[in-house]
Formats: structure tokens, sequence, C-alpha cells
């Protein structure tokens, strides 16, 4: 074999192997760009909105093809751990004094603090309670037989009033359900008669916990942790009017990488179908003010 054709071998033989190198390369290059993790939304969630972003999670994750990561708790104690460097992307508070503290700081997407919902809360009486003819509560039962009913004041103070039963609540400094149950009874002037039967809980979802175990034999809850604790007890809807607005607002970190999914999440909860969707799962509307309460259905 001649010079040149030793050549002209070798010369074929180097870009065959280029080329499929070239092609396994591609097709590396085509396998991870299959299996790649979908983007991830870092929330923090007060608990008594937990039930409720767990029930839009699906439908949500299919729409944006991400995956939300839902940290739940206390308002104030999630405020106190994005203070304190802990990253997510978004803050989904149960008030609006949070919020504007971390707005305030510079900590937030400028113009991304939005009421999501309003909050209401529900009173929760165990079934022992609430089937003893004798002690009065079973007036409880038959009412809640009708179906979407709301307390008045006169049943709430009867109901509260009486007995001694232990009455649970999430902490009013970390919770804003628990402040607005606590200036309730205030209002009512039924906190000298239950402050010493008080039991205080970390978040909502502690308060359920609670009160689904016996410690506790009545409770202020959050309306939606209620409508999500099943057949565990009875309860009923406290109309809004009777509490302190619970307006909960949400924010987008500064620190967040993924600001378009984070803003289609905040698009997507302050949308039509969703807020209907939301009065089904215990919350008013964002819209809704004290002077109109058609958000509740």
């Amino acid at each position: 074999m001649d010079w040149w054709t030793r050549i002209r071998a070798r010369i074929v033989c180097m870009t065959s192997c280029l080329a499929v190198g070239l092609a396994l390369g591609l097709a590396l290059i085509l396998t991870g760009c299959g299996s790649r993790d979908p983007a991830v939304l870092k929330l923090a969630v007060d608990a008594s909105f937990q039930p409720a972003i767990e029930a839009l999670r699906p439908d949500f994750e299919a729409s944006c093809g991400c995956r939300l990561e839902i940290t739940s708790g206390a308002s104030g104690l999630l405020y106190s751990q994005i203070r304190a460097g802990e990253s997510f992307d978004l803050f989904f508070s149960a008030d609006s004094a949070r919020p504007v503290l971390l707005e305030k700081a510079g900590l937030t997407v400028p113009a991304s603090r939005q009421t999501y919902a309003r909050g209401q809360l529900a009173l929760w009486v165990s079934r022992e309670i609430s089937g003893d003819k004798s002690s009065g509560y079973s007036t409880l039962a038959a009412k809640l037989a009708g179906g979407d009913a709301a307390l008045t004041p006169r049943q709430l103070i009867l109901l509260l009033g009486r007995g001694k039963h232990k009455l649970v609540v999430a902490d009013p400094q970390l919770a804003p359900d628990g402040d607005a149950a606590v200036k309730m009874l205030k209002k009512f002037r039924l906190w000298p008669r239950l402050k010493s039967r008080m039991l205080y809980a970390g978040h909502a979802g502690h308060a359920q916990i609670m009160l689904s175990q016996g410690e506790g034999d009545m409770g202020l809850i959050p309306y939606g942790q209620a409508l999500a604790s099943g057949s565990k007890g009875q309860f009923m809807r406290i109309p809004f009017q009777f509490h302190p607005p619970i307006e909960q607002q949400l924010v987008i970190l500064r620190s967040t990488r993924e600001r378009t999914r984070a803003i289609q999440l905040l698009q997507y909860l302050r949308s039509q179908p969703v807020q209907l969707r939301l009065t089904r799962l215990g919350f008013m509307a964002a819209g809704v003010t004290s002077g109109n309460p058609a958000g509740h259905r």
C-alpha cells in the first residue's frame, strides 16, 4: 500500500470516529433533556391555607410543568425564617402585616404583594359534646343538619360560655387566625370566663390535630381547616363580621430564581375560577369586604 492510500485510510478512520462521537454526544444530550427534573417553586404557606393549596396543587403543577414544594406553619414563624435567610420563592401569610414588613425591608419583588383570599373562623366541637343532650350542645348538631349554617352572636356566647370545656386556638402571637379568635372573645366579653380554659397550638394545623386527638373539647379554627377535618367533629362557620378581618396576602420574594413561575402562580390564584373554588374550600374571595359577603358560597 503506497503512502497516499495509507493517508486516505487514516482520514476515513478519523472521520468515522468523529461521527460516532458526535452521535453519542447528541444522544446523551437528548437523554439528559428528556429526564430533566421539573422546576421547583418553594412556598412558605400559613397552615390555615395548606389544605387549600394542596387541593389546588395538581391543577397548577400540570399547567406550569413545575413542582410545588410546600413548607407550612404559623405565619409568624415562617416570617422569622425568611428574615433569617431561609430560601423560599413565595410567602403565603394569613395576614397583611408580615408581607408589608418584608416589602418595607426590600425583600420582595416590587408590586407582588397581593391578597389571595380572606379567612373565616369556625367553631369546632367534639362529637361527644355535640351529641350529649344533657349538655345543651345537641342543639348545635341539629342546626348543623340544615347545611352551611352560621352562628348568631347569642348562640356563640352561649356555646362558648357554658361548662368548663377546654378551648383550642392557635398561638395568637404567631398565627393570625388565633389572634382573630382571641380578639373576638374579648369583643363578646367572653375572655374573663375562657382565658383559664385556653389551650394554645403552634398553628392552625396543630390546633386541628389537638382537637382530633381529644386534647381539647372545642376549638376556634380556620373554616377551611374545619372543612378538611372530615367527620371527626361538628363545626359551624362563624360570620366574618364577628372577628377582625383575616386578609391573607402573599409576596414573591426577591431571592427567587423562578420569578416567571411565581408570577404565574400568583395570577392563577387571583383568577376567577380559582377564587370561586376557594370559596368552596372555606375562604372568601380576595375581593370581598365587610360590606360584601357575596363571595361566600
